[in-house]
């Protein structure tokens, strides 16, 4: 009996363990805040259309910031957070600053058109409350734009100052044409936020109070409101409420960032749930690569939660358990998943860690390339009886990896291979393998500065050229 007993406590305890490491494996319930991302078959088969046509144009213009940023769009929208992470993360490292947010600033923020151009009237405007009507104009034209949403953050500001101060004219104005703004529209969550959040950077509780549940009266799903509520909440110290309805707010409004960043700071700084706070730090990364938490960026923020995360969950991995690990949607673990099969040294994995070479992440393409080299290093036969498939391939990432992989694996047996990649038809492929494996590798060596050379001059391709010039021969 007793064994019997002690039998069962073992069963129930794994199926315990079991259903924990389920749930640390789910994509995060909410990528996209309250825009329930993949809610219904016909939208997650358009995000999978999506996704597969982003991953098409990334692959044939790699050089292209915009290719990259469409990819990690379109990664979002198919509920893939983590993913999109690493791919706007790769694109920052990879593109100049000014490509990088041009291209986010068109994809991810859908910035431009007519909002932007009624923006330009802003230029030489040194007056405050002469911005306030272009401003006023622009929200209510355009206030789902990141033009929109910067002018009514503007109107906020300028109507939390004191209307009695030197220049307050500005903040009559503006306050004036928030309460205009929300009686217009008194549905649009946006509007009515700047409103109550100026009441409330003023100290004036009462009246954001006010403003809240009058809105929530006529509309308990005002996402607005629920914002103010939330905020008040905080001042209040009533944590368990700022937690509701900063919730139902973010729930509702995706744009709503304040409600991400409190939320983030909740679950991170209050409750040590780094966890719990990762799907609001990608939400204000995706919004915002720049964005900081208390002066901490936002960026170095996610990759220690993800990598302490990734680490503990594939610590113990078996050998035999890791084909499914290279399958999971979440970059970070497949790309520990690598690292895994690279520390086992096991053969049988050759064939899927070669198709991870093609993987949307750089983290998990590198990964691959890190594993294959360690299994080549017990096996090369093994490693190099893919050789010619993977060099040739019709895929460039898988090219470029494997030019990077047997220059470790081969030495200068790679040439010949590096001299053909150097006159890919690909630009990419081409510019990758000069920073990658011949700087890298062949520098120094005669071969290699007749190839650099050669190749320099017969180099035409403007992205190419770019590229080679963030990152110059050391």
């Amino acid at each position: 009996m007793l064994i019997v007993i002690a039998l069962l406590m073992i069963a129930v305890a794994f199926a315990a363990y079991s259903i924990i490491m389920m749930n640390w494996f789910k994509t995060p319930s909410r990528p996209g805040g309250g825009a329930a991302v993949g809610a219904t078959a016909a939208s997650r088969a358009e995000a999978e259309d999506r996704l597969a046509s982003a991953r098409r144009e990334f692959r044939t213009h790699l050089l292209d910031a915009r290719s990259h940023l469409r990819l990690a769009d379109a990664l979002w929208k198919a509920g893939r957070p983590v993913d999109t992470f690493y791919v706007i993360y790769a694109a920052r490292q990879l593109f100049s600053e000014e490509a990088f947010r041009r291209a986010h600033a068109e994809v991810v923020l859908g910035a431009g058109g007519p909002a932007a151009e009624m923006r330009g009237r802003l230029q030489g405007l040194r007056d405050a409350s002469l911005t306030v009507p272009v401003h006023a104009e622009i929200a209510r034209e355009h206030p789902d734009t990141p033009e929109g949403r910067e002018s009514l953050d503007a109107l906020s500001r300028m109507a939390a100052g004191d209307e009695r101060a030197s220049g307050g004219e500005s903040a009559t104005l503006a306050r004036t044409a928030l309460e205009e703004l929300h009686h217009d529209d008194p549905k649009h969550p946006g509007k009515l936020a700047a409103l109550g959040m100026a009441f409330f950077a003023r100290g004036d509780y009462a009246l954001a109070h006010a403003v809240a549940s009058e809105a929530l009266a006529k509309d308990p799903n005002q996402a607005g409101a629920a914002q103010i509520m939330g905020a008040l909440a905080l001042q209040q110290r009533d944590m368990d409420g700022a937690l509701r309805w900063l919730s139902a707010s973010w729930d509702r409004n995706p744009d709503d960032l304040y409600s991400a960043s409190k939320l983030a700071q909740i679950y991170d700084k209050r409750r040590a749930d780094a966890e719990g706070a990762l799907p609001f730090y990608l939400a204000l990364y995706r919004q915002n690569p720049d964005f900081t938490d208390v002066g901490e960026p936002v960026e170095r923020r996610i990759r220690e939660t993800l990598d302490a995360r990734r680490e503990s969950l594939l610590q113990h991995a078996p050998v035999e358990g890791l084909g499914a690990r290279f399958a999971l949607d979440d970059a970070s673990l497949r790309a520990e998943a690598c690292l895994r099969a690279a520390s086992f040294k096991d053969p049988r994995w050759i064939e899927r860690l070669g198709e991870l070479l093609d993987d949307d992440a750089e983290i998990v393409r590198r990964n691959a390339d890190f594993a294959l080299f360690e299994i080549g290093k017990k096996d090369l036969d093994a490693v190099r009886a893919r050789r010619d498939a993977w060099l040739a391939s019709d895929r460039p990432l898988v090219r470029i990896r494997a030019l990077n992989l047997f220059a470790d694996l081969e030495g200068k047996n790679v040439l010949p291979a590096l001299t053909t990649a150097l006159r890919d038809p690909n630009p990419a492929v081409r510019a990758f393998a000069k920073v990658m494996v011949l700087d890298h590798y062949f520098a120094a060596a005669p071969e290699g500065v007749k190839l650099r050379a050669r190749y320099l001059a017969e180099e035409k391709d403007p992205e190419a050229l770019s590229l080679l010039s963030r990152f110059p021969a050391q």
